[in-house]
């Protein structure tokens, strides 16, 4: 387990910063050590940790219009992942090639558009809105659509402490559900892994007071773009996983 709280540590120092991370980019790897599954349940579950901590220290930024728009896009969507998940949750290729292709492409795109062609301006709307329902997909499947839902979020709150706020709740909200879904239905967790999240706790809290220096550094221009490479890099290891596996 030392290999888990690495990554805890890592990747909430993370998700402190950009507003999301812990799980998008920590179950990739966390993967190649101990297997899909077992990191999306660890990861999960402690992520709720990170994000009632900012909620309680940054919930006077959150903009709740946002917030509520998202919320009613995705959670009615997010069973349709949950059945998908329960289906192949003993294919771990498929899993890693699943989450990895969408959040590597859009990842990719929106870098090339921002970084190389200096186009700043927001993404076309059927991406957008294609975004948004395939993250919620991949949500209640694997707990990593943010890197898809970031896409609709990052053109409606351009600030980044306000982006960081709104989308923790978010994370909240979503990971609560599917927590229940993986307790009461699939009956997933061991009472070790609930050991181990416990013993978590104190990283995540050092992460989080580590992160919150390192977000208020980065200038709210340069924020998408730190975003979308977060992003990037999360994909290519879940792809890369994802076909070692296969071969």
């Amino acid at each position: 387990m030392i290999y888990f709280y690495i990554v805890v540590f890592l990747m909430h120092i993370m998700e402190t910063i950009a507003g999301f991370g812990s799980t998008s980019i920590g179950i990739p790897i966390l993967a190649l050590a101990i297997g899909t599954e077992k990191s999306l349940l660890l990861l999960s579950a402690a992520g709720l940790a990170l994000c009632l901590i900012v909620l309680s220290t940054q919930y006077k930024k959150i903009q709740y219009k946002e917030l509520f728009i998202i919320l009613a896009c995705i959670v009615p969507i997010m069973p349709v992942g949950y059945l998908l998940y329960a289906k192949l949750r003993t294919t771990e290729w498929i899993l890693r090639l699943i989450m990895g292709t969408f959040i590597t492409i859009i990842s990719a795109r929106e870098i090339w558009r921002r970084i190389v062609r200096k186009d700043n301006s927001d993404p076309p709307r059927w991406l957008i809105y294609s975004s948004l329902g395939v993250g919620a997909i991949v949500q209640g499947m694997l707990s990593i659509g943010g890197a898809l839902i970031n896409v609709y979020a990052l053109t409606r709150i351009k600030d980044k402490s306000e982006f960081r706020a709104t989308m923790v709740v978010v994370w909240l909200v979503t990971n609560i559900i599917s927590l229940m879904f993986r307790v009461f239905v699939l009956h997933a967790y061991t009472p070790a892994m609930w050991t181990a999240v416990l013993y978590s706790l104190p990283l995540i809290g050092a992460a989080y007071y580590l992160g919150n220096k390192l977000h208020n550094r980065i200038p709210n221009e340069r924020f998408a773009n730190v975003v979308y490479c977060i992003q990037l890099t999360s994909g290519i290891i879940s792809i890369s996983s994802g076909i070692a596996l296969l071969v």
